[in-house]
């Protein structure tokens, strides 16, 4: 195409171009029933804030001013570990809920309540291996609004970009 051009001119190179290309987090829609939902909670979340939290890939929850978004293929996860966390609230279960959780009997469980050893009844029953089997009866009993939400218990659905959230208004 160009080659009758001078020496001069064929030796210049053409600098490359780069065109950044713009990933497109969230169409129109999602963003508006999003600002909608958050506009609908008592704490209204920044929605801007939540599109940022939510674009990273990585993340399992955000926190936005008391609001908490987890999502829902990750909650049960995070409430065991939770669970974990503090074996003072782990030994501090219905003892009925615990010895039917566990290789624990009823009546070892109430006498280590009796006599206050909630954390040591709980730090058995990690090492015993039955947090995993409270958890999942205790998020079918109780839902996860009882755990995550502290002001009412409450939780609120949503989908975004194909991703179920559990969302928790702390206020």
């Amino acid at each position: 195409m160009f080659k009758n051009l001078p020496a001069s001119l064929q030796a210049l190179e053409t600098p490359a171009i780069e065109i950044e290309t713009v990933k497109t987090f969230m169409v129109f829609s999602q963003v508006k029933a999003l600002k909608t939902f958050c506009e609908g909670l008592f704490s209204e979340p920044c929605y801007r804030e939540v599109i940022a939290g939510l674009e990273d890939e990585d993340h399992d929850q955000i926190d936005v001013n008391n609001v908490l978004f987890i999502r829902s293929d990750k909650i049960d996860a995070i409430q065991q570990e939770r669970m974990e966390d503090d074996l003072y609230l782990l030994g501090c279960f219905n003892a009925r809920f615990i010895a039917d959780n566990s290789i624990l009997e009823y009546a070892t469980v109430k006498t280590m309540q009796e006599s206050e050893c909630y954390e040591a009844l709980g730090k058995l029953l990690l090492n015993l291996g039955c947090v995993p089997a409270m958890q999942e009866d205790y998020a079918s009993l109780n839902g996860y609004g009882h755990d995550f939400n502290g002001y009412d218990g409450e939780q609120e659905e949503i989908t975004i970009n194909g991703i179920d959230y559990l969302v928790f208004d702390n206020h």
